[in-house]
């Protein structure tokens, strides 16, 4: 029995030495534990900060491409306005090359109106003549071209031209139309000729 014992207390002395022998194994394993969780976490952390990167880098790209295409846009918008204004403008003023080649004959009737007659046939003649002026000045007319209203009214460099220069007097003050040499036509707003007009001074 007294063997036993000793065996016992043998075997109680030799458990604190096995685990004091264990005790640094299991250091080391957490040791390595931790170190495998640093190192995981320094992973992610380098992961995370490339990501961030990644999406500075492409909301950049985005930017820039929202801003071409703002730019591209605002592009064809106004190559769209421009074409608009022009197809307006061509239906606008349509008929001006025409009808400004119309003029210098609308000048020779009114020349010829211009002359006296006296014989039947001179008479005929010009009252001939006066239907083709009226009518023509109506197709002028009803296509927008319009004379430039100038005698006795202020002087408008934008649709007249002083030819010569008058005595101001009490029925024309100075900067007043006078007498117009040659009448002046518009197209709507457009000037197709201007007029040859006397200013008083």
């Amino acid at each position: 029995m007294a063997e036993n014992k000793e065996e016992s207390l043998d075997k109680k002395q030799d458990q604190p030495k096995k685990q004091s022998a264990a005790q640094p194994k299991d250091q080391s394993k957490n040791d390595h534990e931790k170190k495998v969780v640093a190192d995981h976490s320094n992973k992610n952390a380098e992961d995370v900060t490339k990501l961030k990167q990644t999406v500075v880098q492409l909301q950049k790209k985005l930017d820039d491409m929202e801003n071409r295409y703002l730019r591209a846009e605002a592009d064809m918008k106004n190559i769209q306005n421009h074409a608009k204004k022009e197809q307006a403008d061509l239906i606008k003023y349509d008929g001006q090359q025409l009808a400004h080649d119309i003029l210098p004959i609308v000048d020779n009737l009114q020349r010829a109106l211009a002359v006296e007659v006296t014989d039947d046939n001179g008479k005929q003649l010009k009252k001939g003549v006066s239907m083709v002026y009226e009518h023509l000045n109506k197709a002028l007319k009803d296509n927008g071209v319009e004379v430039v209203d100038a005698l006795n009214k202020p002087f408008d460099p934008k649709f007249e031209q002083a030819i010569q220069t008058a005595d101001a007097d009490d029925d024309h003050p100075a900067e007043t139309v006078v007498q117009v040499l040659q009448d002046g036509y518009r197209l709507k707003d457009r000037v197709l000729r201007p007029a040859m007009v006397v200013v008083a001074k």
